[in-house]
């Protein structure tokens, strides 16, 4: 048996090939096996050795790239066959089936559903099937030409195939169970932070923990009800249009072709000095307002005053916020603290990798915020951080105490938007006059009608602001109050 992690010998490759006699879907056909070879290849990084029968028919429903089949077809033991069909019209029949479209199913969400459902049935195998390491197949389509299953079927050995489907017909229940489990909000979720074909900077493991885990399930719906509030932004490109050789502006840049004319009556020393300085005037016919380049750093308490319904709104608000920064163009990177600031993860507009990680860090370092603001200043000091404007969220609770002085600090380089959740009183801070904004989310604000409302809220706010919208302000450094509780 070959290595987890290497590709499969000759023998192997074939016998799994050979597998595909005992398939009991119609409908399917050359491109969902290969995207079974790649669901395949996503349980072994998993750690789970499956045959690609198995990943084939339950991924192909899944994907809805198949149908159970109407009477019983292939070779193998009748029995089981005709177990195994009947176990396919049951699944197809279960919700995470018939709502496929309504999520992205890309290759590693389908390889982490098939680990769940296959989960339950793999302590029901036998001993010598249970035991078997992990292989990779090959991708390239052309090796696959080359196989015909029903040969490859008759030419080794398939007991390890029947085993499986004999254990999954025997526990069918079982894997009934899991798919009904399978909390289909998580999938959207994960569907809506997508990046193409691929899950651009997230970890199998990571995936697979995000479904499998129940107690993420609050954030996870938090974060649905703000779906909307994510998906309604307008970049405003700022661009001018005019006629067809119309000016817009005479401007201090552009190329020699529309300098203006009056700018030749220069002698040649005193022409050559104006260029050189950048005093010369241009025509421009369109012009793109350039914004200055800024950095949203989003930072969410991780300690164990956020539990409970302080941590579903944090992280359903950071996951929406740093979504709507990322999809106007703006760099976003989300980080958690507690005693220390974290790395964090970049967030794009395309990409995946915050989600599996505001929905699972868990920090056990106790509180020591007065370091976590004194390791931002340090690094929002260093010369490499002075690329562009930086802005800082900060999303914890009432008993936040920060240096003010170093809060001041903070406050000259970067606006501070405050929220804090549940304050469990009148918010009394003696940093509050160096925030940008502050919002303060009470128990009415947080209960389950109206939270959503409240986050919308904050979102429209930090886009005002970013746009110079009437109600915002385009923020910058003040050191001191410019924002409101509510």
């Amino acid at each position: 048996m070959a290595e987890r992690g290497e590709p499969t010998g000759s023998a192997q490759f074939e016998r799994q090939v050979g597998t595909m006699a005992l398939s009991q879907l119609d409908g399917s056909g050359a491109l969902s096996l290969m995207r079974a070879v790649a669901w395949h290849n996503a349980l072994a990084r998993l750690g789970y050795a499956v045959p690609l029968v198995v990943v084939h028919d339950l991924g192909c429903l899944v994907a809805g790239l198949g149908r159970p089949a109407s009477q019983l077809r292939g070779l193998g033991d009748a029995e089981v066959g005709e177990g195994w069909r009947r176990l396919l019209v049951e699944l197809h029949e279960a919700e995470l089936m018939r709502s496929q479209a309504g999520w992205k199913h890309r290759d590693p969400m389908v390889g982490v559903v098939l680990a769940r459902i296959l989960s339950s049935i793999v302590p029901q195998l036998p001993e010598e099937v249970r035991v078997l390491r992990p292989s990779l197949l090959p991708t390239d389509v052309v090796h696959y030409t080359r196989v015909e299953p029903t040969s490859a079927f008759s030419r080794y050995d398939q007991s390890v195939a029947q085993a499986w489907l004999r254990s999954l017909v025997e526990h069918r229940l079982l894997a009934i169970l899991e798919v009904e489990q399978i909390d289909l909000d998580a999938l959207r979720l994960l569907g809506l932070f997508r990046g193409g074909d691929a899950l651009p900077g997230v970890d199998l493991a990571d995936l697979y923990n995000v479904i499998i885990s129940p107690s993420l399930a609050d954030v996870i719906d938090f974060s649905m009800e703000l779906l909307p509030s994510i998906l309604e932004v307008k970049r405003e490109a700022g661009q001018q249009a005019f006629s067809i050789d119309g000016y817009a502006s005479i401007e201090r840049r552009g190329n020699l072709d529309d300098l203006v004319l009056t700018q030749l009556a220069y002698d040649e020393e005193v022409f050559e000095q104006k260029l050189a300085d950048g005093e010369l005037f241009y025509f421009t016919h369109e012009k793109q307002h350039d914004s200055e380049r800024r950095t949203h750093q989003v930072l969410v308490d991780g300690s164990a005053s956020m539990r409970g319904v302080r941590e579903v709104f944090a992280r359903g608000l950071a996951l929406a916020l740093c979504k709507r920064l990322a999809l106007l163009g703006e760099d976003v990177m989300l980080r958690f603290f507690d005693s220390r600031l974290y790395e964090g993860v970049k967030v794009t507009g395309t990409g995946s990798a915050e989600v599996p990680y505001a929905l699972q860090f868990r920090a056990e370092r106790g509180r020591n915020y007065a370091r976590v603001i004194r390791q931002l200043n340090a690094e929002l000091g260093q010369p490499r951080r002075r690329e562009g404007q930086p802005l800082v969220y900060l999303l914890t609770h009432g008993e936040c105490q920060l240096p003010p002085d170093d809060v001041a600090h903070l406050a000259a380089r970067a606006p501070i938007y405050g929220v804090y959740i549940l304050p469990g009183g009148p918010l009394s801070l003696p940093y509050l006059d160096s925030l940008h904004r502050i919002h303060v989310i009470d128990a009415e604000a947080i209960s389950h009608g109206r939270r959503a409302h409240k986050a919308r809220q904050i979102l429209d706010e930090v886009q005002g602001d970013l746009q110079g919208r009437p109600g915002g302000r385009a923020p910058a450094p003040r050191g001191r109050r410019g924002g409101r509780r509510s």
